[in-house]
């Protein structure tokens, strides 16, 4: 680890290199040295198997943001100018630490989620005018739920492993949600919303607060960066906060569309995307957390009826229990539409 510590570009002697983080995905260090903090990863290559075109991607986005005068990830480059190294099979690279900083798995009031929804939304803002024609899809297609209906319908039809049978009320609402699937693919082929860059995995625990002052620093993890429409973040945001920890519960009563939380997310992101979001893109906010929400019920109980081939069970019909959740949440968010265009109505307002 320290020779391969060493091919970086870091200030001073190293002092200590210890396992950092709670990641599923990569290997994360922080290593500190005489002078600096830094956080070196191992790259999932099985996860991102185009690892050039990553970190090409994090490059260009970060280089964006520093360049606009706003706080991000920082690249450690190698001694030769390189944004990673290879060890054997593997991919390392560098960041530097953010120093007195702090990420929340929860967050513990309504004034914080609205200043995390400031860090995405000045995310966003601050990338509306980068050449988005330089980034790569790393996954592609990742959000494209016209596809992603197709795929569901497919396996629906096979039936792999005759499950359907078990889940058919699940099956018979996700698929009389057609509709819904295209509203956001149809506006940004149409021209109807801007294509713009996607943090995509939009959670509160991406977002790097300071610790004295509780102010958001700026937003993490930038591994899926891509292209699309921050709708599908900020409705994946809302999604995540009103799932909270019940992705995995039995009882899907807990799953519901609070609009407290949706007018205090709103509040702080609408705040920082005011000048760059249009009339369309408005008009859906609600929507998108209906159709990210029925997204994700789509690849869990395609999942379930394909055998659980993608995501990890820990018990035969975990994954039917996920879909069961997405479900009830998008039935509750449904149910709440017309509450959402209303808060959404009062919120442009006040900001005009």
């Amino acid at each position: 680890m320290e020779n391969l510590i060493k091919q970086f570009n870091i200030k001073g002697n190293i002092v200590s290199i210890d396992k950092y983080g709670n990641g599923h995905i990569n290997k994360t260090f922080l290593v500190k040295t005489t002078e600096e903090t830094y956080i070196f990863q191992f790259i999932n290559n099985n996860v991102f198997n185009n690892v050039n075109m990553l970190m090409h991607n994090i490059d260009l986005v970060t280089t964006h943001l520093l360049n606009k005068g706003s706080k991000t990830l920082e690249i450690v480059k190698t001694k030769d100018g390189k944004l990673y190294t290879k060890y054997g099979n593997d991919y390392f690279r560098g960041y530097k630490y953010i120093d007195n900083s702090v990420c929340y798995e929860k967050l513990p009031s309504l004034e914080m989620v609205t200043e995390a929804a400031k860090g995405f939304g000045k995310f966003h803002s601050d990338l509306s005018d980068i050449d988005i024609s330089q980034i790569g899809d790393v996954i592609p297609d990742f959000h494209n739920t016209v596809k992603r209906y197709e795929v569901f319908k497919s396996i629906v039809q096979k039936d792999p492993c005759k499950r359907k049978a078990l889940c058919e009320d699940d099956v018979l609402f996700l698929m009389s949600r057609k509709s819904d699937y295209s509203l956001l693919v149809d506006a940004l082929e149409k021209g109807k919303i801007n294509k713009s860059i996607t943090h995509n995995d939009p959670k509160i625990n991406n977002v790097v607060f300071d610790k004295k002052t509780n102010k958001v620093s700026c937003v993490l993890d930038l591994d899926t960066v891509m292209t699309g429409t921050f709708l599908y973040d900020f409705g994946d945001a809302l999604r995540s906060l009103f799932t909270g920890d019940n992705e995995d519960s039995m009882d899907t009563s807990k799953l519901v569309c609070n609009l407290d939380i949706y007018r205090a997310y709103l509040d702080g992101y609408f705040a920082k995307m005011k000048d760059v979001i249009n009339a369309k893109e408005i008009e859906l906010l609600p929507y998108s957390i209906l159709v990210i929400t029925e997204e994700l019920a789509l690849r869990f109980l395609g999942d379930y009826i394909n055998g659980d081939k993608y995501f990890g069970v820990d018990y035969p019909t975990h994954n039917l229990v996920r879909a069961k959740t997405q479900i009830a949440l998008a039935k509750d968010i449904i149910k709440h539409l017309d509450d959402l265009k209303q808060i959404t109505n009062e919120i442009v307002q006040k900001y005009k």
